[in-house]
């Protein structure tokens, strides 16, 4: 099935340090649970959040390359984390009056000189150097125990649930299916106000941590529950996991062939109207859409009083960012809207096609969008010019501005009313101060805004 990533419960993928794509040679294991969230193993049941896939797709750890894995894969690389620990460290719980406090691990082979590390879901990478080995002799209440790999694992889960006792913890309580468990939230499969006499492995959770990993549970069980719907199969797209709690909080619907021969995604338009699209990114958390929600969600849509769309072209980019309201097509231009017919062309365009944003979505693409375009527009003039916005929603009404900037170079000035042009102070840098607040605007926007 094209759509069976968008109905695992994770998306699992193998970073690679060298040219080798073989899972062995793995560097690291990450997968991401919904939305933007990513997760790297770092052994013994340990999963903490990373950023490494965005530091790939970004170019900033241009050496490393990585590709999306199986959940077998997956598995198999777990196991080679969990086995290189075992295999080269020596684990030792540390306890203070014979509560463990720390898991500590040390290398094997002692000519290595490689200082101890600490093992634990805050450190970074799940891992981090320590001194606490050396002062045990002058901590009269410490002691330390040498301990097998699973023992360290149990320990590390004790630490957590210990913890997580504090007050601020109000959230309710996840329940897991084994105790190693504990020590990932996402594993859990239900989150309740206290444990019953049959939960036998829990962790309190935050407020904040409840709803999101209630979110997550239910989206689980959605794509366990519901099927294809004539022939394909629906999704609801949301710009968070929390707003998949109501179906009608998506900002769009689109579907996928169920025969894995021929894939063809589709964003809906209207009723009996699907527009060609692509399949979501792995940023998008999505919801698996029954016949009955999938009614009342398409509704939801036609009833809004805009709706978004952004038309690409898988050869040149972007074509255009649309407004509808009704049936009336509007099409962004610089800081404006203007009527446009875009969609008429789409059948005709076989490279083009179309996806759904929120009105929030479509402030970022129209901002991003008038920037680069004003920036090249203006890019030779002697002066450059720039309208400051209080407030990014403000950005597209050149009335709202309440600063006007100029640079010469790198020299940059502001307006300041009878006194002129004035110097700016280094802090008030554009991109320092004022980043994502700012348009660059042509001579005769600076005079309006200035007289």
């Amino acid at each position: 099935m094209d759509f069976a990533r968008e109905l695992a419960d994770f998306r699992y993928y193998a970073v690679f340090k060298g040219a080798s794509q073989r899972v062995e040679d793995a560097a690291m294991l990450v997968r991401k649970p919904q939305g933007y969230d990513e997760e790297e193993y770092a052994g013994h049941g340990l999963w903490v959040d990373t950023d490494k896939l965005y530091r790939l797709d970004s170019g900033r750890d241009w050496t490393d390359d990585y590709r999306a894995v199986t959940e077998a894969e997956a598995r198999q690389l777990r196991a080679q984390i969990d086995a290189n620990w075992a295999a080269n460290w020596n684990h030792h719980v540390i306890s203070a009056d014979g509560v463990p406090f720390a898991v500590v691990v040390t290398h094997k082979d002692a000519r290595r000189n490689l200082r101890p590390y600490r093992i634990g879901r805050y450190e970074h990478r799940g891992f981090g150097q320590t001194d606490l080995l050396d002062r045990l002799p002058d901590e009269q209440a410490w002691s330390v125990e040498d301990v097998a790999p699973e023992a360290a694992t149990e320990a590390l889960v004790r630490m957590e649930q210990r913890q997580r006792e504090g007050s601020w913890f109000s959230g309710g309580y996840a329940v897991f299916h084994t105790l190693a468990d504990v020590l990932d939230l996402d594993s859990a499969y239900a989150v309740v106000p206290r444990p019953a006499p049959e939960h036998e492995f829990t962790a309190r959770l935050s407020e904040q941590e409840a709803r999101r990993l209630t979110a997550l549970i239910d989206l689980r069980r959605a794509k366990k529950q519901v099927g294809p719907v004539d022939g394909h199969q629906h999704f609801a797209l949301f710009n968070r996991t929390e707003d998949a709690a109501d179906p009608r909080n998506a900002h769009s619907v689109v579907r996928s062939t169920v025969d894995s021969s021929l894939p063809k995604w589709e964003m809906f338009l209207r009723q009996g109207e699907w527009l060609s699209a692509v399949r979501p990114s792995d940023q998008t958390p999505l919801l698996p859409l029954g016949a009955a929600d999938l009614d009342a969600v398409t509704a939801a849509l036609m009833s809004g009083e805009h709706r978004y769309l952004e038309v690409r072209s898988r050869e040149t980019g972007p074509v255009a960012l649309l407004r509808l309201t009704g049936t009336t097509e509007e099409s962004a231009v610089d800081l404006g809207w203007e009527p446009s017919e875009i969609l008429t062309r789409l059948p005709g365009e076989e490279s083009w096609f179309v996806g759904e944003v929120d009105e929030q979505g479509m402030e970022r693409r129209r901002y991003a969008s008038a920037l680069l375009r004003r920036s090249v527009r203006f890019a030779e003039d002697e002066y450059r010019y720039f309208a400051v916005f209080p407030t990014p929603d403000l950005l597209f009404d050149l009335a709202r501005a309440v600063l006007v900037v100029r640079r010469r170079g790198e020299a940059q000035e502001k307006f300041a009313g009878l006194a002129g042009w004035v110097p700016s102070s280094p802090d008030e840098h554009l991109d320092r101060k004022y980043l994502g607040r700012y348009l660059p605007i042509s001579h005769e926007e600076m005079e309006r805004l200035v007289s």
